[in-house]
Order: structure tokens, then C-alpha cells, then sequence
């Protein structure tokens, strides 16, 4: 009964201040995104290029179909989507004795090692052209035993064909473009100014706490049969629901306006603005647990500046060249929502944003942990 009398009552909270809703999760990200998308709209082309996968190819067997191997990645249309260099994020290793193996229709591994961490699916697209020209190059060579032992000259044209085959492959060519597609600038918008949402949703969420206190309903509500951390609970449902609804007003407002999300896959959606709003609503029990009203909203609006500078709305983050910027942008504590976002966007598959939402969840239970735990020892309510 408790949890449904809260979960009315910030329902209640929305038709009150249906205005204010309306303004600042309607009106402002529509006229912010219409802006700025519209002045930064030539550097975000959709499908205008493709971010080139950085590999380096390590040849232990240094052999004739080795060196044919790693000449796919010079082959027009192919050499378009990969950069190979020495300073890769993936490594590509050919296995010692893989001529021997090709030729006797042995099992051969070319194995891919991820340096770092960029995106699964540009390991997705690696491992399905060495898929692809592996099954190719196996039909190719069975069919060949049968005829004819290969000379050099056969091997050469064969691998050619090889070649162009995987070029033209519909399926592998349409899967690497769109999983590479670029964001357009009405999308990086709606990606982007989330994160200034959160900062709004935070300052509101710890508002209607101190509003609580400062009218005294908090004391009437302490001196009922209820502990300090029941409240402390109710108060974070009233805050998962707002924030939920703040959310959903947020993305319908894009879809409905065809600015974003159009296309994306609505579970994929809806899982994200699930974390997001768990996400916001332990970082709220987190400010009310420890902070006053001041400090509160001190918080709210130093998160929300910082996003302003380093949430790539205002100055896209793919236009900046400074390293510090750079980094900077990475340790923005809303950019994790936002390249969920993006991520549904561009690849519109639940692996895509499963990593994102992983992180959201366990910052949230972490936070919540900490929190609940200054409740149980001392909550003080001035």
C-alpha cells in the first residue's frame, strides 16, 4: 500500500506540474536540438564515411598463402573499412603451418586479439571476412584438388576471385555498412542532451525532497510506524517513477518529432531508460543520504556543466583534437547513457548496449549500497 499511495502520488506530481514538464522535456530539448543540429549538420552526414577498423597482421607461417591472405585487406572496397598498421586495436595472427593446413583441407584458426576495448562489432566485421574468405578458399581449393594440383599462377588468380567474391558479397558488404553508419546530427542531439536531462531529473528528484522537509510533511510522515529507511525507500520509488516518466516524455518527444529513434528497436529503449532511471534515482538517494539542499543542488548543476562542456552536444566530440578534451569527455558520468543511446542508434542490437547498461547497473548498486548504509547508521533530518 505504501509503494503504490508513493507511486500515485508522483503520478499526481506530473498532472500538477504538467507545465513545467512540458518545457523542459518537451519544448527545450525539441528547440535545442532543432539548433544545434541544423548549425552542426554537415559534420554529421549519415553514411558519409566509415570510421576505418585499425588491425595489425602478425604472419608466423610467412608463406605464399599467407601473404595472399593479408592482400585481401588492400582489395578495393575492403582496404575502405580496415586501416593495417603496427599500432592496431585488433591483431589478426596467422597461424604457423596455415599453407600446409589450407592445402590439405585441415582445420586452420586465424585468431583476432582485441588491444583494447572499442566495439564488438568491429570484431564482428573482422571475424566475418576471415570467415567469409575462409569458407570461400576452402570450397575454392576442394573443388580445385579434384581437378588439378594448383600451380603458382592458378593459386594466384584463384585467390583473386577469392577476393573479388568477398568484395561483392551483399550480405558482408550491407552488414559492415550499416554497423558503421554515422549518427546524424538531429541523433547525436537526442543522444547527447539526455545527459542534461539526468542533471535536471537529479536536482528535481532532490528537490521534491527538501521541498518535503522545508513543508514539514517529512516530519509527519517520520513520526507515522515507519523507520527512517522504509522513507528513505518510498522516497526512491518516487524517484524511479519520475525519472521513468521523464524519460519516456523525453524519447517520445524525438520519435513523435522523427528527429531520433526512429527504426530503433523499442525494447532496446525501453532497457535503457530502465537503467538510466535506476541510474538517477541511486545517484539521487546517494544526494539526499549525504548532502543538504544546497549542497544537493550545488551537485546537480556542477554535473550538469560539466556535461554541458564534455557531453559532445554543444562541441561534437568527433570535431575536437585535443587529448585532454578527449579524455575528459571519457570520464563524463553521463556519456555513459548517451553511448547507449547512440549504440541503439547506429547498430540496433541488444549486445551493442548490453556493455552500457552492465555499467549503469552496477554503478547504481553500488551507490544504492553506500546509501541505504548512512540511512541504517545515521540519517539526520533537519
Amino acid at each position: 500500500m505504501k509503494v503504490r499511495a508513493t507511486i500515485i502520488l508522483a503520478l499526481k506530481g506530473f498532472i500538477v506540474n504538467w507545465k513545467q514538464v512540458v518545457l523542459a522535456y518537451v519544448l527545450f530539448p525539441l528547440l535545442m536540438a532543432g539548433a544545434m543540429g541544423y548549425f552542426q549538420r554537415d559534420s554529421f552526414e549519415a553514411g558519409a564515411q566509415i570510421d576505418k577498423i585499425n588491425i595489425s597482421i602478425v604472419d608466423n607461417d610467412n608463406s605464399v598463402s599467407s601473404r595472399e591472405f593479408k592482400e585481401l585487406f588492400k582489395v578495393k572496397g575492403i582496404k575502405e573499412l580496415f586501416n593495417v598498421s603496427n599500432k592496431g586495436d585488433y591483431i589478426i595472427k596467422i597461424p604457423k603451418g596455415y599453407e600446409t593446413k589450407l592445402h590439405e583441407l585441415k582445420n586452420v584458426t586465424i585468431e583476432v586479439y582485441e588491444k583494447k576495448r572499442v566495439s564488438s562489432d568491429d570484431e564482428t566485421i573482422i571475424k566475418k571476412v576471415i570467415n567469409e574468405y575462409g569458407k570461400s578458399t576452402g570450397e575454392a581449393l576442394a573443388i580445385s584438388n579434384k581437378v588439378r594440383k594448383l600451380n603458382n599462377s592458378e593459386i594466384k588468380i584463384m585467390y583473386n576471385n577469392i577476393s573479388n567474391k568477398i568484395n561483392s558479397t551483399k550480405a558482408l558488404k550491407d552488414n559492415m555498412l550499416k554497423s558503421k553508419r554515422n549518427l546524424t546530427s538531429y541523433e547525436n542531439q537526442a543522444a547527447t542532451l539526455i545527459t542534461y536531462m539526468l542533471a535536471m531529473m537529479l536536482m528535481s528528484c532532490s528537490g521534491a525532497h527538501a521541498l518535503d522537509k522545508e513543508s514539514g510533511r517529512f516530519r509527519r510522515l517520520i513520526s507515522c510506524p515507519i523507520t527512517k529507511e522504509t522513507f528513505f525507500k518510498l522516497d526512491l520509488v518516487c524517484f524511479f517513477v519520475s525519472s521513468l516518466g521523464f524519460g519516456a516524455i523525453y524519447i517520445l518527444t524525438f520519435l513523435i518529432s522523427d528527429f531520433a529513434f526512429r527504426g530503433v528497436n523499442p525494447i532496446n529503449l525501453i532497457l535503457i531508460l530502465i537503467c538510466q532511471s535506476i541510474l538517477i534515482t541511486s545517484f539521487s538517494g546517494l544526494t539526499i543520504a549525504f548532502l543538504g539542499k544546497e549542497a544537493s543542488k550545488l551537485v546537480g548543476i556542477a554535473l550538469l556543466y560539466f556535461q554541458m562542456l564534455f557531453g559532445g552536444a554543444f562541441m561534437p566530440i568527433k570535431e575536437v583534437t585535443n587529448s585532454t578534451y578527449i579524455e575528459l569527455c571519457k570520464i563524463a558520468p553521463g556519456n555513459i547513457v548517451s553511448e547507449a543511446y547512440k549504440n541503439s542508434i547506429i547498430f540496433n542490437t541488444l549486445s551493442s548496449i548490453s556493455k552500457d547498461l552492465i555499467i549503469m547497473v552496477i554503478i547504481s548498486i553500488f551507490m544504492y549500497a553506500i546509501s541505504i548504509a548512512k540511512v541504517r547508521i545515521r540519517w539526520e533530518e533537519v
